[in-house]
């Protein structure tokens, strides 16, 4: 974006003309001299929201005191609106707008108008063209009969010199409003009665006493009080507060002095509210206090002082923290009593990390009902009358029951079923397994696959369940598009048409650090792709399916397998009163617009068909639903005669809460770009659904960062060049559940505790029931830090380069938090054919080839802490190596610390069940710290159980019982 917005010289007579005109015209609308109604402006540094913003052009830029700033509504989708919450109600009698002083001349045709509530909005100036001329400072004032009001909103329907609102400032003058009384301490303040602000909101609370929070809070917001301190000394400072996250952090200052630091609890809820304390020293007198936001995500309701009683020492933590289960959906727990200097008041309960609930400083017990499938993990904090808090204590997890259907992994409602199966006919030439990238058989499901490469040569199925709809998998020669036939119980129903078009992917096998990105060296590999089809009917279990080469279909092709599906009709408009219908002769924009102008509005409704999206579609305003007609029906294209397009969906803030459900996504993507890509943008994303999703040649589906609370779930995510989902920064409290992936072209499903971009400690997050298979570089489930996540119910196969799973602190040389306090747990895994080759291993120990090989489960603790995780009831067949890998990075050399391996079969491994890594290349190991066994079995391994043991003085293996080696 650039400060001059118009394209076109203005001649100097022009401009004097207008000049000469706007002397006489400032009465018919235009706008007069700029003056002060009164001293102050009412709006300096208040909350402004919008109905959505480009690029960085963001809302608040309008109340900051900089005229350079300015704020820029969504291009092309006029009426927009921006308002200022004044914060009370006050009596206002003029606006004054501004723009940047140096850009040229343009025309807006606005309204001024005015609420109490920030909901019902009415005129107070009906709408008008205004001029905004750089000769005049691009200033304008507004004035209009006085007006009591809260809430001022400028609605926007023009502009002469950009498709958008814009506005650097908003002033607003009135008779009334004006500088808060100082808050007498001691005594209470409520916290949206501040002098001045940097970032935040307010919002209605559901709090005693109702009236307004402060909330949207983000490490930097800041809030000023004008006090008045009766007598100097200590004071007891409370907060009440809100958060639904573990990351909220608040300094009270004064001036350029800290004059303590609170942690913000997760109290469970934004509305469930709860009262932490401080000591402070204050001097006497009128003066400014700053609440400076040092974490982020919580509100604040008031604060209070009162006048120190002497006690600041806390109870000790309650200890012996136990669970009985009366039922299956009921957890009982008990402890044994805190101790205090003044005797303890009470406890408070947390069930991963959100305050469950509260008991009296008598009671030593608590009973709470969760699902039988539900894993929480349990703490106590003792509370004395002054409001000190204790130590949380020891954690008790109660581990839920896993599965929800037969099978680990996602339930999908395709059936997979391979082309090697001895189940199956063929006169093709099946495959010898191997475990080579780059190679058609190491790179197929279940390393196996049928080769086609003459006329009548086949591979026959027959389908387990009725279908009607059909996945191929399958590789061709390079630079290759044609077909391949199908036949129904011996009738030609079809062909799939087959193509290389995001296959042979090079690299030099001496740097696949570079694999996916540059698409340049001297081997190709991801040689397989995907072809769908769907036939005239639903066809009945048993039916036989044959994958045949006819004359005039391509000259050769290796068939991996192929999903089977039945796939219902296309879906109709849910509600065509609430969704605006896409049509041909209404774009997706269009429709969306449509919605955004319609308070009465859900959404919009796809229908079935190929709907061409040339670039991100936008979602801005307010919570915005998006719904298909089916993924096999509703079809989102970037355009197929470009490459590497940025399509998709990108969520405002403003949009929060929105759904995106039931169609497909096909991008166009051939190598692999960091940065675009993604289907789905919305940094900060917050309650939003992304269900039945099916998504193909993008880079990700999605990469998380500070989102939280959003749910993905029965989505489909295949041949990415990155990620599947990745979550970073801070993002907590996600679902994801019941996602199938293949072939992506990094870790499918990801959890990331970088806080490069903000945030804290990623926190539970909840990954159960995901697929990932044909992973062409790195694992098929990664967690890089954090604390209290749960990855459970989990099948990985056939990982190319890299473990099925991967638990690593290492940063990448991001800045990063490494493991927490609370465990990571990882329960319930199937792992088939996982591990792989992948950098380079000079001077390795135990080295059998240039590479660095994974296990099947690698534990690598990196240049952050490693400590508290959970590995349990896992089984591990027919690794390419190892079954559990454990090393650590040097110069660093950060023990593990608390890691426990429970209820793992280890069947077949290649080499060792369990490598403790000496060297793993010069200059790196040996592992150090420790991880307890227990019912760890190996099975059958090609060398012996255990390696590097004897190697790895600084690692100790503690053999807890039940174990075979």
């Amino acid at each position: 974006m650039k400060n001059v917005r118009s394209k076109k010289r203005i001649l100097a007579s022009v401009c004097t003309l207008t000049m000469i005109w706007g002397m006489f015209l400032s009465p018919a609308g235009f706008p007069g001299p700029v003056r002060a109604a009164a001293a102050q402006n009412l709006a300096a540094g208040k909350p402004a929201t919008a109905s959505g913003h480009a690029d960085v052009y963001v809302a608040s830029n309008v109340t900051d005191g900089n005229q350079g700033t300015y704020w820029e509504s969504i291009n092309n989708a006029f009426p927009q609106w921006i308002q200022v919450d004044l914060g009370k109600e006050s009596a206002i009698n003029q606006a004054v707008l501004k723009l940047p002083s140096g850009w040229e001349s343009r025309t807006q045709t606005l309204a001024i108008q005015g609420s109490m509530d920030g909901t019902n909005y009415s005129n107070v100036k009906a709408s008008a063209n205004y001029t905004f001329d750089p000769n005049a400072g691009n200033t304008v004032a507004i004035d209009f009969p006085a007006v009591n009001t809260r809430y001022v909103r400028v609605h926007v329907t023009a502009n002469t010199g950009w498709p958008a609102a814009q506005f650097s400032e908003i002033e607003i003058y009135g008779t009334s409003g004006g500088e808060a009384e100082p808050g007498a301490i001691p005594g209470k303040i409520e916290a949206e009665n501040y002098s001045a602000m940097n970032g935040i909101q307010t919002e209605p609370t559901t709090d005693t006493g109702g009236g307004l929070n402060v909330g949207w809070i983000h490490v930097g917001d800041w809030l000023d009080y004008n006090v008045n301190v009766q007598n100097a000394g200590t004071y007891a400072v409370e907060y009440r507060v809100a958060s639904n996250a573990s990351t909220g952090e608040l300094q009270l200052q004064s001036g350029p002095a800290t004059l303590a630091t609170t942690k913000v609890p997760n109290t469970g809820g934004w509305q469930n509210w709860q009262t932490v304390t401080a000591y402070v020293t204050l001097n006497a007198g009128p003066q400014t206090l700053r609440i400076y936001a040092s974490g982020y995500d919580f509100n604040i309701n008031w604060i209070r002082f009162v006048p120190d009683n002497g006690d600041h020492e806390p109870p000790a933590a309650p200890a012996n923290l136990a669970f009985t289960q009366p039922t299956p959906d009921t957890i009982k727990l008990t402890w044994n009593a805190a101790t205090d200097n003044a005797g303890v008041a009470g406890y408070d309960i947390y069930a991963n990390g959100q305050l469950r609930g509260s008991v009296d400083g008598s009671t030593l017990t608590f009973t709470d009902n969760q699902p039988s499938n539900a894993t929480v993990s349990y703490y106590v904090i003792a509370k004395d009358a002054a409001g000190n808090s204790s130590a949380p204590s020891n954690a008790v997890t109660r581990f839920g029951s896993g599965d929800n259907h037969t099978g680990r992994g996602a339930n999908m409602p395709f059936t997979i079923l391979e082309a090697e199966s001895s189940s199956n006919k063929t006169n093709g030439t099946k495959l010898a397994p191997n475990f080579t990238p780059g190679d058609f058989a190491g790179e197929a499901s279940g390393r196996s696959a049928v080769y086609l490469d003459a006329n009548g040569e086949y591979v026959e199925f027959t389908l387990t369940s009725p279908a009607n709809a059909f996945v191929l998998r399958n590789a061709v020669a390079e630079n290759t598009a044609g077909t391949v036939s199908v036949y129904v119980d011996g009738v030609k129903k079809g062909t799939f048409a087959v193509s290389s078009k995001f296959s042979y992917v090079y690299a030099t096998p001496s740097t696949l650090g570079r694999l996916g990105y540059d698409n340049s060296g001297s081997k190709a590999y991801w040689l397989y792709e995907d072809a769908q089809l769907m036939l005239d009917q639903v066809y009945p279990k048993g039916t036989k399916i044959k994958i045949q080469k006819d004359p005039g279909d391509v000259p050769w092709i290796y068939v991996d397998m192929i999903e089977t599906e039945n796939v219902a009709p296309p879906a109709a408009n849910p509600d065509p009163g609430k969704y605006v219908q896409v049509s041909n002769t209404k774009s997706i924009e269009q429709a969306l617009n449509e919605f955004r102008q319609d308070p009465t509005k859900k959404g919009i409704f796809i229908p079935a068909g190929e709907w061409t999206i040339p670039s991100k579609i936008y979602l801005y305003g307010r919570a915005t639903e998006i719904i298909g007609a089916g993924p096999w029906h509703t079809k989102l294209m970037a355009p197929q005669n470009q490459t590497n397009t940025d399509v998709g969906f990108n969520i405002g803030s403003e949009a929060n809460g929105s759904t995106i459900k039931n169609l497909s996504a096909w991008g166009n993507y051939v190598y692999r770009q960091d940065g675009p890509g993604k289907f789905i943008d919305g940094n900060g994303m917050r309650n939003v659904t992304v269900e039945n999703v099916w998504a193909e040649h993008f880079v990700c589906l999605y990469w998380g960062v500070n989102s939280s609370y959003n749910t993905f779930k029965n989505n489909r995510i295949k041949n990415m060049f990155a990620d599947g989902i990745n979550m970073t920064n801070g993002s907590s409290y996600n679902i994801i559940d019941n996602n199938y992936a293949r072939g992506t072209g990094d870790d499918s499903f990801a959890l990331f505790s970088a806080i490069d971009s903000g945030g804290s400690y990623n926190v539970g997050n909840k990954y159960t029931n995901l697929t990932a298979t044909n992973v062409r570089r790195a694992a098929a489930f990664a967690v890089y830090g954090g604390q209290g996540n749960l990855f459970q119910n989990l099948y990985g196969a056939d990982t190319l380069t890299y473990p099925g799973v991967t638990v690593s602190s290492l940063s990448f040389g991001y800045n990063t938090l490494g493991f927490g306090d609370q465990d990571t747990v990882i329960d319930g895994v199937t792992l088939d054919r996982t591990g792989g080759d992948f950098w380079t291993s000079v001077g390795a120990d135990d080295k059998i080839n240039d590479y660095q090989n994974f296990g099947a489960i690698w534990f690598y603790g990196g240049d952050r802490s490693f400590k508290n995780i959970v590995v349990k009831n896992v089984d591990i067949n027919n690794p390419v190596y190892f079954g559990l890998m454990f090393q650590s990075k040097s110069p660093e050399n950060l023990p593990m610390e608390n890691i426990r391996l429970e209820n793992i079969n280890i069947n077949n491994p290649t080499r060792y069940g369990i490598k403790l890594v000496a060297k793993a290349e010069d200059g790196q190991g040996p592992v150090v710290g420790a991880a307890s066994f227990t019912n760890v079995k190996v099975n059958n391994p090609g060398i012996k159980a255990i390696y590097g043991e004897d190697k790895s003085p600084n690692f100790k293996v503690i053999r807890v019982s039940g174990n075979n080696w």
